[in-house]
């Protein structure tokens, strides 16, 4: 169980909050008081639109392009990597993706259900996959500590069998207080 003490996200003081003539909206009067403070991140993603419109307009003339000649691909190389070290150009390259796509029609709604649902069915069997190695590795060291003090015969071989268990309870047996910490 976590116990560590996890504090909330702080909120702009109330009185700090600019009053709205007419009682704006509640959605207004914390937008009026960000642009207040110059933090409104819509006006972020606005600038970065602007910084990066040339590059995002060679981006999705590249991508719209049945063929790339060497120059283009370098100038493809050249986007992709600025937008490693850019989070911004990032963003509005994963939204040019999204506009090409509609564009070209490349990935139907239905299609694209169906890869998501194969997605998250490789990522569930790799999570139980590495669970599974990793519980095999853990009852390996398991009998192989049994085996070193003494309490186990069988094979290692990472199956938490009847064998394994009686080992277990051997050893509960043999030693009630404190397992022999010296065969680690």
């Amino acid at each position: 169980m976590n116990t560590e003490h996890v504090t909330a996200p702080s909120t702009p003081p109330l009185d700090d909050l600019p009053v709205v003539a007419g009682g704006g909206a509640p959605d207004s009067m914390f937008a009026n008081w960000l642009r207040a403070k110059g933090e409104l991140p819509l006006d972020g993603l606005r600038q970065g639109l602007r910084r990066h419109a040339p590059t995002l307009i060679d981006y999705c003339t590249l991508a719209l392009q049945p063929s790339l000649s060497a120059e283009d691909e370098a100038r493809l190389d050249t986007i992709l990597t600025q937008a490693i070290d850019d989070p911004l150009l990032s963003f509005w390259l994963d939204e040019a993706d999204g506009w090409v796509d509609g564009q070209l029609n490349l990935l139907p709604e239905e299609v694209l259900k169906q890869q998501q649902g194969k997605l998250r069915r490789m990522i569930g069997q790799t999570w139980v996959d590495t669970l599974w190695n990793d519980l095999q590795h853990g009852t390996k060291a398991l009998q192989a500590y049994l085996k070193r003090v003494g309490v186990y015969s069988g094979a290692i071989d990472g199956i938490m069998g009847p064998r394994t268990q009686r080992a277990i309870e051997s050893l509960k047996t043999a030693y009630p207080d404190d397992w022999p910490l010296g065969y680690l």
